[in-house]
């Protein structure tokens, strides 16, 4: 039972910051049991828990919703990462194995070839695992899935700024690139000022996202 509820918990959570469920769409366990082909039990236990974290609504006498992208929430996840993140990275730089470096090449590879065939999903596996392999080498492992359930709606923008055609994804790979020339190099000096500024695309681009897909959003000011 418990690994049923593991896996209802992970694959809706993952349809909804991966759009299978869109902001604003009425769902109910029903449905999610019969797509997911699970009992009525662990999606309901899910259903509970990722309402917890703020993807999920329910609205008494109405029904079970996908919230909106709650967009205070994704700066402050953002700003929680830029905290974080760049120390991880340095950090990295003085403990990195030859097999993280080598997993890290790969993910890269991978990352060229899904940008090319225009594999979103792909693409944001290969993102949030680029990212991830930083924490395993500084032993943060914990940090990771603390950011996992507390940066939901980062991860959501984040996801959704790859559905916008118009930004290019070489963006995101070519600065991916860079930190991993800068690692391999240990030059932290320049590290630290990419990662920073990997971390301030969200601002950069984040209009063309929400003008795009307004009604995604919540808590945000158009220009």
């Amino acid at each position: 039972m418990d690994n049923m509820r593991s896996d209802a918990y992970n694959e809706i959570k993952y349809k909804i910051i991966h759009f299978d469920y869109i902001p604003g769409q009425k769902i109910s366990e029903k449905l999610i049991s019969e797509q997911l082909g699970l009992g009525r039990t662990p999606v309901r236990e899910a259903i509970i828990r990722i309402e917890r974290e703020g993807l999920i609504e329910v609205i008494p006498q109405s029904g079970t919703y996908i919230t909106k992208i709650d967009m205070a929430d994704a700066k402050d996840g953002r700003f929680v990462r830029e905290c974080i993140e760049p120390k991880i990275m340095i950090n990295a730089v003085v403990n990195i194995s030859d097999e993280s470096l080598d997993t890290l090449k790969a993910n890269l590879h991978s990352q060229a070839q899904t940008a090319d065939k225009i594999q979103p999903d792909n693409f944001f596996d290969l993102d949030q695992d680029f990212h991830h392999e930083f924490y395993k080498v500084v032993n943060k492992e914990t940090v990771w899935q603390w950011l996992q359930i507390n940066n939901t709606q980062l991860n959501r923008f984040r996801r959704l700024r790859l559905k916008e055609m118009e930004l290019n994804w070489s963006t995101i790979y070519n600065q991916h690139k860079k930190i991993f020339d800068a690692v391999v190099d240990k030059d932290i000096d320049d590290l630290e000022y990419l990662v920073n500024e990997h971390l301030h695309l969200m601002l950069i681009e984040s209009k063309k996202v929400l003008d795009a897909y307004s009604d995604y959003f919540q808590n945000y000011e158009q220009d």
